[in-house]
């Protein structure tokens, strides 16, 4: 007949861990280049005289709330999803809808995690209400999120 929904719930589990990871890898490494740049450019530059304190203050907590929410966040839900703890499920689907702005790749991860918790796959560790839909449904998500996939696979 097919896999178990076990072992699909058990791969889907881990895609997810995995793709949560890198993209709060990529997000967090990003902003904390655009750190640097911005504390290189005040300390090591003449016209850094010009940014002021005020503005230099408001500028670092503006990266590091930035930095808590795009960076970390989905660092934690990938936490969560490798080990499989109930608190995962409100949290991921929080960063999944923040991120579904984030087009293409935040979108296709966003729709992913949403499909999964209604899959039966999803049901099955989390709990909820499964969606009527099939195994199918979940691969046509996780499809839309090949990019990330693909950097995953290269990655180990």
């Amino acid at each position: 007949m097919g896999r178990s929904v076990e072992v699909e719930a058990e791969e889907h589990n881990k895609t997810l861990s995995t793709l949560y990871f890198i993209y709060g890898a990529i997000h967090g490494l990003t902003l904390l280049g655009l750190l640097g740049l911005v504390l290189i450019f005040k300390f090591a530059s003449v016209a850094g005289e010009l940014i002021s304190s005020m503005w230099m203050t408001v500028g670092t907590f503006t990266f590091v709330v930035l930095l808590l929410a795009v960076g970390l966040l989905p660092v934690l839900v990938g936490v969560g999803f490798a080990k499989r703890r109930p608190w995962v499920k409100p949290l991921s689907i929080a960063v999944a809808i923040i991120s579904l702005v984030n087009i293409p790749i935040g979108t296709a991860l966003g729709i992913y995690t949403i499909k999964f918790f209604r899959s039966e796959a999803g049901v099955k560790f989390y709990g909820g209400r499964a969606r009527a839909g099939d195994e199918n449904d979940l691969q046509e998500a996780l499809g839309r999120a090949k990019p990330l996939v693909n950097l995953a696979e290269r990655m180990k």
